[in-house]
């Protein structure tokens, strides 16, 4: 009887490491396929239509079309930022496959940034990295646009606590102190 009880426990076992093998196989093929299609999704969003113009990144300015729209255009504009974050060599890496959903302009002259959750779940975490992605969309979308004096950030239409464990996205930044923080930054 406790030889018939061993076999079945060797058995039960290899069933169960084979099935473990075969969760993780399975959960590594998931993650790169999520990964392939948030990097087609960000690589085959539609260009925006319009003239092209001249705009202010963080650091530099380049040239892309424009849409007629104020919430487009900064959207694009931040599209555009994140575009360059994305690029491998980036002296300031995103997640591959962050992304801005919307872009909403208050009356107020504030504006909220709407990201997708991929920008929020890959950030990497760190006071430095996480300030500096804020405070560089902040500037950016304000060197664009002046009429634009505050931004919040949200991610997947939800108010989120922080970015990454440490920059609060609770609260509107006002566009000054961004600029500023991000020439000290630099």
């Amino acid at each position: 009887m406790t030889r018939r009880i061993v076999i079945i426990f060797a058995v039960l076992l290899c069933v169960a490491v084979g099935l473990g093998i075969y969760a993780w196989h399975l959960r590594r093929k998931v993650t790169a396929e999520e990964q392939r299609l948030n990097q087609q999704a960000q690589t085959e969003a539609p260009p925006a239509n319009g003239p092209t113009s001249t705009i202010t990144l963080y650091r530099k300015q380049i040239t892309i079309p424009l849409p007629a729209e104020r919430s487009e255009q900064a959207r694009a504009v931040l599209r555009a930022l994140f575009g360059t974050y994305l690029q491998s060599g980036s002296p300031h890496p995103i997640g591959a496959g962050a992304d801005i959903r919307e872009v909403y302009l208050l009356n107020d002259g504030s504006a909220v940034v709407d990201t997708n959750q991929t920008f929020a779940d890959t950030h990497p975490s760190g006071v430095l990295a996480e300030e500096l992605t804020v405070a560089s969309m902040v500037a950016t979308i304000n060197a664009n646009d002046a009429h634009i004096g505050q931004v919040k950030i949200i991610v997947n239409g939800n108010e989120r606590e922080t970015l990454a464990g440490h920059a609060d996205l609770r609260r509107f930044y006002p566009a000054a102190n961004m600029v500023q923080l991000a020439k000290e930054l630099q």
